[in-house]
């Protein structure tokens, strides 16, 4: 099995029986993002005593969003500040090492476990777990761009304590959008829906109509604000919509091309799909955070997904091989 998720120059040739793998004996686990989920699963792991490499891209899905709710003990946090403030807890753990970069390519080795290579060299590794959270694109709404991730949101459980009582409208069609449209509701009693064309709402338009959820047909033609508020929707041949939020449904996708490469079984909504601790199905290959998680993303469940997915992970790596009891630190393998 070979993987190439991104476009560089081939790694220069060595002789065999002279490789730099050769030569260095495996991590336990290389850990495939950053974020919340993968900066928890290596949390677990270096307490475990596993020796574990976490590659972090530094492309955080929600890089504009200014603050993380929701999340126990904590108050509003920047994004970088709460990757920031995982590093820091993990640099009390020798055997885990956080470094930039980015995977070039993987092979499965006969023996069992992978060759990585990244832009920073190549390392052996006897699991993977890819917790390289989800690409999340926003429609293509006018005027959207500087409002993404301040006023224009996608999930109502990460943002909607912020925006409660405030005027809000989410954007979509179909009975999902209507549904979305309900939930809303339960943190505005003045929340509309707008369809962008002919409403599609099937046996979900009486419910609409009993939360008191409004319904607008028009076009949209601009997202209108300053500074990242939101302030109006401008409407096509109606009158604009003053909206102090709005919520929209994303196009999802996998950031990379590894779980594919890997030959890990895709849904239909882009994540990879793997069981209750995480397992793909491919021998050594693990999903963490929402690059495996279907429905209800959050910074929350990432960091809980992490976890679990990591102890599943040091489970097997602790009963496949001999107990170290004091193992070297990463930085001298």
């Amino acid at each position: 099995m070979n993987v190439r998720a991104h476009s560089h120059p081939p790694a220069p040739h060595r002789p065999r029986g002279d490789t730099h793998r050769d030569r260095t004996p495996p991590v336990d686990a290389v850990v495939v993002g950053g974020g919340p989920a993968g900066l928890s699963a290596a949390l677990v792991l270096g307490r475990a005593r596993q020796r574990v490499l976490v590659l972090d891209a530094g492309r955080p899905a929600n890089a504009n969003t200014p603050a993380v709710g929701g999340l126990l003990a904590q108050s509003r946090m920047a994004p970088f500040d709460l990757r920031r403030a995982g590093r820091d807890q993990l640099a009390g753990h020798p055997t885990v090492e956080v470094r930039d970069g980015e995977v070039l390519d993987v092979s499965a080795e006969s023996g069992g476990g992978f060759a990585v290579r990244t832009d920073g060299g190549a390392v052996r590794a006897r699991a993977l777990v890819l917790a390289h959270g989800l690409r999340y694109d926003p429609p293509s709404l006018p005027g959207i761009e500087p409002l993404w991730g301040r006023s224009v949101f996608h999930c109502p459980f990460c943002d909607g304590w912020e925006v409660r009582d405030l005027s809000i409208g989410v954007h979509g069609n179909g009975p999902e959008a209507a549904r979305s449209a309900l939930v809303v509701s339960g943190w505005s009693d003045d929340v509309v829906l707008l369809t962008d064309g002919p409403a599609r709402l099937g046996d979900e338009a009486e419910a609409l109509a009993r939360a008191g959820v409004r319904v607008r047909e028009e076009r949209v033609r601009e997202l209108v604000g300053s500074a990242g508020g939101l302030e109006r929707i401008e409407l096509e041949g109606g009158a604009p919509e003053h909206s102090d939020a709005l919520f929209v449904r994303t196009d999802r996708g996998q950031p990379n091309g590894l779980a594919e490469a890997l030959d890990c079984t895709l849904s239909d909504g882009g994540t990879i799909v793997a069981d209750s601790v995480g397992h793909t199905g491919v021998p050594g290959v693990y999903a963490a955070g929402d690059a495996a998680t279907e429905r209800l993303r959050s910074v929350a469940n990432a960091i809980g997904s992490g976890s679990r997915v990591a102890q599943a992970v040091a489970l097997e790596l602790l009963s496949s091989a001999p107990r170290r009891r004091s193992p070297a630190p990463l930085s001298h393998a």
